[in-house]
């Protein structure tokens, strides 16, 4: 099994700790392919990690409206 497919397996834990985990013989009855340091790269973990900006307290532009309920603000949920 390589580390890619380990951490996927394992719920997406840290490469480092199924290295350990396997080196030490917490995780029986598994063989990684080639135990030095890899580098993996997880789409997952890099969306999961991933913020996003706060929303702004006030409107910072140039599209206000001039007259009474020219514009519409909402919010939807």
């Amino acid at each position: 099994i390589t580390l890619d497919q380990l951490h996927r397996r394992m719920g997406h834990i840290s490469p480092k700790v199924a290295q350990m985990m396997v080196k030490n013989g917490f995780a029986t009855g598994v063989k990684l392919d080639g135990l030095g340091p890899q580098d993996i790269f997880c789409e997952s973990c890099v969306y999961a990690k991933a913020t996003r900006k706060p929303i702004a307290k006030e409107r910072k532009g140039e599209n206000w409206a001039t007259s009474f309920s020219e514009e519409v603000h909402t919010d939807l949920w």
